[in-house]
């Protein structure tokens, strides 16, 4: 039940007849798990929270940086070096005190994402990480959870809601993307307004969704250049998760463990995902091999089959998503998680 206070703040959403105190009310008992708080993340809880969402779950392990504060509005300077979610939390408070705010300081997983996402009526994906999509992926259908995604590099950016009984995010995508075309925005840049665009976007999905005016899965192609948004169809087609490889490496690999490995009697090859100016610049000293994004594809034959491969980039974004495309080809790889620059500051520089 609504009080009267909370009928005045958001009387202009109440007085919408698709809304009403009733809706108003559903979205008070609506809890949504928001999984990602950078750009995405942050436009996306901000307008749920304004407009009356009662339970949200933030989740994210990053710190805030500098490099943050143009496209993430939670954030100010003072916060660089604390947790995204604590921080995210006292904003999001101070805009909704009545809204039950939770923050999970984790990186999701396999292991822990059956817990988060069961307890939430749905699931919000601002994440820039190929292993979170397809993980909230299949365990949001295994359980018929809906799911909200976002994604966007430079001026395109793609939203998509998914409900139960259709095709989610693998069905349109069944296997990670080519190398190629993966890049992250501290290499091709990207326009804050344009994040915020995209952010807002998946949150008026969630609104719907949570007011039950979506009736079918959707996704959207969203165009930074041209300002347009263009709707497509979503398979109907359930696709299988992919098997897991026997692996003698993690996926992700800490600065710490890839240091000790190399001193071992059995270090890994690491190869070098970056570009020749980024590789010139700094690089790991190790026997390695340079094998750009642009060209990874075609490289295929040439990494070694044996498992004891380590890719490393910049930021941890690009060899990631190598490393989920090599494994959809059946071969074992690992990636050095927080890229070089974890690897630097590990080593004290």
């Amino acid at each position: 039940m609504l009080n009267d206070k909370a009928k005045q703040i958001f009387s202009r959403q109440i007085t919408l007849p698709e809304v009403g105190e009733k809706g108003q009310e559903e979205l008070e008992d609506t809890g949504i798990l928001i999984v990602g708080m950078g750009g995405l993340g942050c436009p996306v809880a901000h307008y749920l929270v304004s407009s009356g969402i009662g339970y949200l779950t933030l989740m994210d392990p990053d710190k805030v940086e500098l490099s943050n504060l143009s496209r993430q509005p939670l954030y100010s300077e003072a916060d660089v070096g604390n947790l995204k979610v604590d921080t995210a939390k006292k904003v999001l408070a101070n805009m909704n005190p009545t809204a039950v705010i939770n923050e999970v300081s984790e990186e999701l997983n396999k292991d822990n994402a059956l817990t988060y996402v069961s307890s939430h009526d749905f699931v919000i994906d601002c994440t820039d990480n190929v292993d979170s999509r397809y993980i909230l992926s299949d365990i949001c259908q295994s359980i018929d959870k809906p799911l909200i995604h976002g994604g966007i590099r430079a001026f395109e950016g793609n939203t998509g809601v998914f409900l139960p009984g259709s095709g989610y995010y693998r069905a349109l995508y069944p296997k990670p993307p080519s190398p190629e075309s993966i890049q992250d925005c501290s290499t091709t840049g990207v326009l804050s307004s344009f994040v915020g665009w995209v952010g807002m976007h998946q949150a008026m999905l969630a609104v719907q969704l949570a007011l039950d005016l979506i009736k079918e899965s959707s996704f959207y192609f969203l165009d930074g250049r041209k300002g347009t948004i263009r709707q497509v169809e979503v398979p109907d087609a359930v696709v299988e998760e992919a098997k897991e490889l026997s692996k003698a490496l993690p996926d992700h690999m800490s600065a710490s463990e890839l240091k000790q490995r190399l001193d071992s009697d059995n270090p890994p090859m690491l190869i070098d995902v970056r570009g020749l100016a980024e590789r010139n610049e700094v690089r790991i000293e190790a026997t390695d091999m340079h094998i750009p994004m642009d060209i990874f594809a075609q490289s295929l034959e040439a990494i070694p089959k044996d498992g004891n491969v380590v890719l490393y980039c910049h930021l941890g974004i690009r060899s990631n998503a190598a490393r989920a495309w090599v494994e959809s080809q059946g071969i074992p790889i690992s990636h050095l998680s927080g890229g070089i620059e974890a690897w630097l500051f590990d080593q004290g520089f």
